[in-house]
């Protein structure tokens, strides 16, 4: 059960525009109302002196906190081969094909959230602005804005949020 709730809230997080501006704050709620749920009936058996058993229970709580990064991590990769290679989700290029320099929008949710993905194949997205060695207009204003902070998933593919 936990593993299933960290991997729906993962999966939900990532989807883009109005479905996970929906879905978030259901899935945050519904997951506090069953980790209340879940504390109370862990309260009440080690009250009744079955203490294996509360922890058990109260591992349900635990156990997505814990999972939480690499699934978050797991979902990332899944956007990933779905935008790049299938153009799912993804809602525009601010470039065009063939070039050194893509970037897809992953920016999902909730207001203030932009998340993009960066195919950089010369990877200087990667390094501070001033050891750029190509202009920045071939970076489509991103280079001021996410050089040295972005995220590296696999090959030359970033993410950067601001």
């Amino acid at each position: 059960m936990s593993l299933a709730t960290v991997a729906a809230l993962a999966v939900i997080c990532q989807l883009p525009g109005k479905v996970s501006f929906y879905l978030i704050p259901i899935a945050a709620l519904s997951f506090a109302a069953g980790s209340i749920i879940i504390l109370g009936l862990t309260i009440f058996l080690v009250a009744k002196k079955r203490p294996r058993t509360g922890a058990s229970i109260s591992l349900i709580v635990l156990l997505p906190l814990i999972l939480w990064s690499p699934m978050v991590r797991a979902a990332e990769f899944a956007h990933l081969g779905l935008a790049a290679e299938f153009g799912v989700g993804q809602l525009g290029y601010s470039s065009s094909h063939g070039s050194d320099f893509i970037v897809y929008d992953w920016s999902v949710g909730l207001a203030g959230a932009n998340t993009f993905l960066i195919h950089d194949v010369t990877d200087e997205i990667a390094l501070p602005m001033s050891k750029h060695t190509h202009p920045s207009s071939s970076e489509d204003g991103f280079g001021e804005e996410c050089a040295g902070k972005v995220k590296r998933l696999v090959s030359h593919y970033y993410v950067c949020s601001f």
